[in-house]
C-alpha cells in the first residue's frame, strides 16, 4: 500500500458548512463523510435523552462528523461531551481543526489510535453513549479502492466488526447505548458479533432511497446489560416519489434529530 499519512502537503483543505454553528474541515485524500454518518448522528440523537453530563465516544470516527454534529445538536445544555478514536493521523487532524473552529474543542478529544487498543488504553465503564460508523465490506469483498485509505475506511483491513464491538463493550457503562449503522447484507455478522460481545440489540430501522426502493442501511441501537428484546421501526425513507427529499429527512437535514416511529 502507498503511504496515507501524507495528504496535508498534496491536497488543500477546505472547510464545509454543516450548520449555523457546525463547521467541518475535508481534504482530498482522507476519505469524507456520507449520508449514513448523517442519518447515524440524527438516529443517535433520538435516543440520547439526558440532563445531567454524559460521555460519548465515537469509534472509527473519520474527520469527526458525527461526534461533532451531536455535539453541535446537543450545544445548548453543555451536558454532552465526545471522544474520538481514528487510526489515520490527517482525519483525525482534521477533526481536532474542525472541533476548534465550531468552538467545541473544550468538549471534544481525539485520539489518534488503533481500536486495538482502546481496551488497554482506557479505564472501562467510562462511556455512557457510543457511535460507529464501520467498515462495511471484509477484507476480500468488493473492488479495493486506489486511494488507500477509502479502502481502510470501507474494508475491515485494521480493524474488523468483532475489534469495534470489544473495544464498545469495554467504554459502555452497564445500562450504555451504543449505535450503529451498517449494511442489511451483514446483519447476520453483526448479529453474530453482538451477542458475542453482550451487547443487545434494540431497535433497528431501515434506511430506503424510496418506498419501493431495497434497503442499503440499517441504523441499529444495542444495550450493555439490556434484556433480549428488539423494535424494528417503521422504515425511513430518503425521497418521495418525486424525488425530492422527504419530509423526515429535512427533519433530519435541518433539525439534526430523526423521527422514530
Amino acid at each position: 500500500m502507498n503511504n496515507t499519512q501524507n495528504t496535508s502537503e498534496q491536497n488543500p483543505i477546505k472547510l464545509e458548512k454543516i450548520s449555523d454553528t457546525l463547521r467541518i474541515y475535508q481534504q482530498k485524500g482522507v476519505f469524507s463523510y456520507g449520508t449514513d454518518a448523517v442519518l447515524l448522528s440524527a438516529y443517535a440523537a433520538h435516543f440520547m435523552k439526558f440532563s445531567t453530563p454524559r460521555k460519548l465516544f465515537d469509534l472509527c470516527s473519520g474527520t469527526g462528523i458525527i461526534g461533532l454534529m451531536l455535539l453541535d445538536h446537543f450545544r445548548s445544555d453543555g451536558n454532552l461531551s465526545a471522544e474520538a478514536v481514528e487510526i489515520n493521523k490527517d482525519a483525525a487532524r482534521l477533526s481536532a481543526m474542525s472541533a476548534g473552529e465550531s468552538n467545541l474543542s473544550d468538549n471534544y478529544k481525539v485520539h489518534n489510535m488503533d481500536i486495538k487498543d482502546v481496551r488497554s488504553t482506557f479505564e472501562g465503564d467510562i462511556a455512557d453513549f457510543i457511535t460507529v460508523n464501520p467498515p462495511y465490506m471484509s477484507a476480500a469483498c468488493g473492488l479495493m479502492c486506489e486511494d488507500d485509505y477509502k479502502t481502510i475506511a470501507r474494508h475491515e483491513i485494521l480493524c474488523n466488526l468483532e475489534d469495534i464491538f470489544k473495544a464498545a463493550f469495554h467504554l459502555l457503562k452497564t445500562g450504555g447505548s451504543m449505535f450503529v449503522v451498517y449494511r442489511p447484507d451483514r446483519l447476520s455478522t453483526l448479529f453474530s458479533v453482538a451477542k458475542s460481545a453482550r451487547l443487545e440489540i434494540k431497535n433497528m430501522t431501515y434506511v430506503h432511497s424510496k418506498r419501493d426502493s431495497e434497503s442499503k442501511l440499517v441504523l441499529c441501537k444495542l444495550g450493555k446489560g439490556a434484556k433480549e428484546g428488539m423494535k424494528i421501526s417503521p422504515p425511513f425513507i430518503m425521497y418521495d416519489d418525486e424525488g425530492n427529499y422527504s419530509d423526515a429527512y429535512l427533519c433530519v437535514r435541518d433539525k439534526g434529530v430523526m423521527e422514530i416511529g
